[in-house]
């Protein structure tokens, strides 16, 4: 599968993950969706983000560095849902958080799912080229 293709879905994975994770800890913590806190998860995210190329070459590995790099997205992702469901309680915080990590996972069960498309797309081309 091509490796750009492989390392887009993981920082996706990453990101959700994070994402995720947050609004959970959010809604467990006791604190609603209010629109300021929104506001912070996303400059937080979008100054991570900016800053992230400081994270490429840590580690050996292109995995786990796909998975590092994508760390800093995950309060843009976990912002970005509280900014449209703003004014959440806590429990929907823990709901939109587990929605948001299912959705992660979702994306990382697909990855072979991707990979075949991906083929089929490359080798159609090719062959009608």
């Amino acid at each position: 599968m091509n490796q750009r293709l492989v390392w887009r879905i993981r920082q996706v994975t990453g990101a959700g993950f994070v994402g995720g994770l947050l609004l959970v800890g959010f809604g467990l913590a006791g604190i609603s969706g209010l629109l300021p806190l929104s506001i912070a998860l996303i400059g937080i995210g979008l100054v991570g983000t900016a800053l992230r190329h400081h994270l490429y070459g840590l580690l050996d590995n292109r995995a786990f560095a796909a998975y590092l790099t994508s760390l800093p997205a995950g309060p843009l992702v976990a912002g970005l849902v509280l900014l449209v469901f703003s004014g959440a309680s806590p429990g929907e915080l823990q709901t939109l958080g587990g929605v948001v990590g299912l959705l992660a996972l979702l994306n990382h069960l697909l990855r072979p799912i991707y990979g075949l498309v991906s083929l089929v797309v490359t080798r159609l081309s090719h062959a009608l080229a």
